[in-house]
């Protein structure tokens, strides 16, 4: 388990399902995060049974309430050893539209970026978002982000109708940028 002064980050239970519900049966999500639709309480509790089974899957959970607020995680870029995937992990992130604005995400992803560099040993965590979400584009330079390149999924495939831009982040990078955070 993973904190800061307002935020837990812990894994998800059985019992989040009519939270992911809510936000599996609203469009915002989908548009903004790519977060899939849920069906009804059944496809919630399979969800959260998948979240659970990730290894570097947690809710956000407000220490005022224990309400659970949104979802970060860490997942594999591939298991190519030779190419040093494995040293690398992308970074997944969703918060409920009431908490928005409030530096919530910030505390999310400081403590999982960190936790990836120290605890993980990472050598890169890359992240992708939609074109259109610029709160989540400007959140990651924020943090130290860099833009490197958007994809056109179109392209890819018929089935897929959206483009994504990328963005990396360093061990020296993360460095960098908590120095500078902390002189503010």
């Amino acid at each position: 388990m993973l904190e800061t002064e307002r935020i837990i980050l812990r894994k998800i239970e059985p019992k989040d399902a009519p939270t992911l519900l809510k936000w599996g049966q609203d469009n915002i999500y989908h548009k903004s995060a790519g977060y899939q639709y849920l069906q009804d309480l059944d496809a919630a509790k399979k969800s959260a049974l998948q979240y659970q089974a990730r290894p570097y899957s947690y809710g956000i959970v407000l220490k005022e309430n224990n309400r659970l607020i949104g979802l970060v995680e860490l997942y594999e870029r591939g298991l190519d050893e030779y190419n040093g995937l494995l040293l690398t992990k992308d970074l997944g992130f969703l918060l409920d539209k009431e908490y928005w604005h409030r530096g919530l995400m910030t505390e999310a992803l400081q403590l999982i970026i960190d936790f990836a560099f120290k605890e993980l040993e990472q050598n890169q965590i890359w992240a992708g978002t939609f074109v259109s979400n610029t709160n989540s584009q400007k959140l990651l330079k924020k943090l130290g982000f860099r833009y490197v390149y958007t994809t056109d999924y179109s392209m890819v495939s018929s089935l897929f109708n959206y483009r994504e831009k990328y963005y990396l982040l360093t061990p020296q990078d993360w460095h960098d940028i908590m120095q500078i955070n902390m002189k503010s």
